[in-house]
């Protein structure tokens, strides 16, 4: 089993006045004991979650604590396996993007898809309700 974390629950799990922070972290907790499998992040969710942080708190401390615990790095231990966009995969997320247009797909969303399409990915973990009927999707707020 495998499942890729969006960037709404890594954000909001790192925000302690995130109103969805406690269904984040509890999400993330069972991520941790591994009920969901191996987790993997896409290098544009690492993108969003770090520029969000930095543009949210302003801070440039808040943002690299965030990375180092996505990278596991420092005292963090490793974590998430990190899978790169590939020019494929950048094609696969414009045609994705293009095929749902009726949806409230970002981009970002886009590769989330084409990155799970690809890797086979069971499931994604987010608050966003746009990828269903898309690809499997655990909401946070159900764990």
């Amino acid at each position: 089993m495998t499942v890729l974390i969006d960037t709404g629950v890594v954000y909001a799990d790192h925000d302690t006045d995130a109103t969805r922070h406690e269904a984040a972290s509890r999400a993330l907790d069972a991520v941790y004991d591994g009920e969901f499998g191996h987790p993997y992040l896409t290098d544009y969710i690492f993108d969003e979650a770090i520029t969000l942080t930095r543009k949210r708190t302003g801070s440039y401390c808040a943002a690299k604590q965030l990375s180092d615990r996505l990278l596991g790095e420092g005292q963090y231990p490793s974590v998430y396996e990190i899978l790169h966009v590939s020019k494929a995969g950048f094609g696969d997320a414009v045609d994705i993007f293009e095929r749902y247009d009726d949806q409230a797909l970002s981009f970002t969303d886009a590769t989330i898809v084409a990155v799970a399409e690809r890797f086979d990915i069971d499931q994604v973990l987010s608050f966003d309700a746009h990828f269903d009927g898309v690809v499997p999707r655990v909401d946070p707020g159900d764990i």
